[in-house]
């Protein structure tokens, strides 16, 4: 079996506004195989965005690894 294409593992993101820590994302795991077609899909203010952004690499999380391709 083949490696998945991207892997996420435990990934949590926060953020300090103020005194305050809000918790976007709390320890979510996923797997994409390669030709695999997903959707994320929730309420407004659930943390879509801010896993597409980790997903993409355009954000890292808090604690939680992201691994592309093997790396």
């Amino acid at each position: 079996m083949n490696s998945p294409l991207l892997k996420a593992t435990n990934v949590t993101k926060e953020y300090t506004v103020g005194d305050n820590k809000i918790q976007a994302l709390k320890e979510v795991s996923l797997e994409i195989s390669e030709g695999e077609f997903i959707s994320i899909v929730g309420k407004s203010g659930s943390g879509k965005s801010t896993l597409m952004h980790i997903l993409g690499l355009l954000d890292t999380p808090t604690s939680g690894s992201i691994i592309l391709k093997g790396t």
